[in-house]
């Protein structure tokens, strides 16, 4: 009997050490991704110009023109109204009619909401609108889609911030700045969670 309990404790130390070197491992390799992820951040990444889910909802093609028309309208909050609800739809025209909305737009509040609505969707695709938003001739507008990418808290984000740390006007390079930080820290905070949760899992357990 007692060399049977040895025999199980020698067993279960054999377990424990093979698991504790798996476990390191992964600490490893998860480590050296996230440097690689914070590295990998010199050429922009390929966008996509299509909405990425279906419509939840089918609407009439006469309505959706009709939507589409009003994006035009004279009044800048039914103009925003329509591409809002053209974005909810996932009409498959409203990434092109929203990143011309952002060229062509004269109001700056009509541009600060379309600019809102793309933050929450924190999709590929929002991100590559917001970037066009970086091109805008008005300061305040560039400043206001730096902070709304600095809300993405993923790698995909600080590549498309390059164009505002290049930016002429000093306040939107330094905002450029602070936002490419903000992202790096939830990257990083993120990984620790990862990795704190790895640590919390039990190597072995007995029933």
């Amino acid at each position: 009997m007692k060399w049977f309990l040895m025999f199980l404790i020698f067993l279960a130390g054999v377990y424990y050490l093979v698991n504790q070197s798996r476990n390191d491992a992964k600490k490893k390799e998860m480590m050296q991704q996230a440097k690689k992820e914070q590295i990998n951040t010199l050429a922009e990444p390929a966008l996509p110009v299509k909405p990425e889910k279906t419509y939840l909802i089918k609407f009439s093609m006469q309505t959706l023109k009709t939507l589409r028309g009003l994006t035009e309208d004279s009044n800048g909050k039914v103009r925003f109204a329509a591409a809002e609800l053209l974005w909810q739809l996932q009409d498959e025209n409203a990434p092109r009619i929203i990143k011309n909305m952002l060229e062509n737009e004269t109001e700056q509040e009509v541009k600060k909401s379309l600019i809102t609505m793309l933050s929450k969707d924190k999709s590929k695709l929002s991100l590559a609108l917001l970037n066009e938003s970086l091109k805008d001739y008005d300061k305040e507008t560039r400043l206001f889609a730096v902070n709304a990418i600095g809300t993405f808290s993923n790698k995909e984000a600080i590549p498309v911030l390059n164009r505002a740390m290049e930016d002429y006007d000093e306040e939107v390079r330094l905002k450029a700045l602070e936002a490419v930080n903000t992202i790096r820290k939830d990257i990083e905070a993120h990984k620790e969670q990862q990795l704190m949760e790895l640590d919390s899992k039990p190597l072995f357990r007995i029933e």
